[in-house]
């Protein structure tokens, strides 16, 4: 009899423990398994697949900016025109302005998006193109800098030459008043 009110407990905490065990797993795979829109508002179902949008944004590195330029002025200023634009100018080789540009077209776009997707595109996105902009500013900035240094440093180079003319005139005429210094005193020795 004792068994048995061992046996009881013993079985219900085991199944407890195996509940336990597979309910978080279960959540996790569920969650990756569904499918949602990147857009708060659906429009086409063509803009809502993650897939299609991944490998949009895969094409553009074999596409040289003048390329992607151009694609660029022909989109228009639909939500998914503009997310079109903000992907376009991500490249190596975009120039600054467009890719300054292109930031504020995301967070144009940003509170359009469904909460994940923007999470996203904020990390994978806008963060590193943002760290970009600001290498090239400081990068700009010292180069400024730089050659202003250098500016300077040949300013002060061609006073010092002009200097070093000044002087070396001095040090002739000093030469010259010495030289007839010196004749006027061997004269005033002969006359005696």
């Amino acid at each position: 009899m004792k068994l048995k009110f061992l046996f009881v407990p013993v079985l219900f905490l085991m199944t407890s423990c195996e509940l336990l065990k597979t309910t978080p797993q279960e959540n996790t795979q569920t969650q990756f398994k569904q499918t949602y829109c990147i857009w708060k508002v659906k429009a086409t179902e063509a803009d809502c697949d993650i897939h299609y949008w991944l490998g949009y944004w895969g094409n553009i590195e074999n596409i040289d900016w003048p390329e992607r330029k151009a694609k660029i002025d022909t989109l228009s200023d639909s939500d998914a025109d503009v997310l079109r634009k903000v992907i376009l100018s991500q490249g190596k080789s975009t120039p600054y302005q467009n890719r300054l540009r292109a930031q504020m077209w995301a967070e144009s776009v940003f509170p359009k998006l469904n909460d994940s997707m923007r999470t996203f595109l904020e990390v994978a996105l806008y963060t590193p193109s943002q760290s970009l902009l600001e290498l090239e500013s400081a990068l700009v900035t010292l180069s400024k800098i730089n050659t202003q240094k250098v500016a300077s440093i040949e300013e002060r180079r061609i006073e010092l030459e002009q200097q070093k003319k000044k002087l070396q005139e001095q040090q002739h005429q000093i030469e010259q008043l010495l030289n007839i210094e010196a004749s006027m005193i061997k004269n005033g020795q002969e006359d005696k």
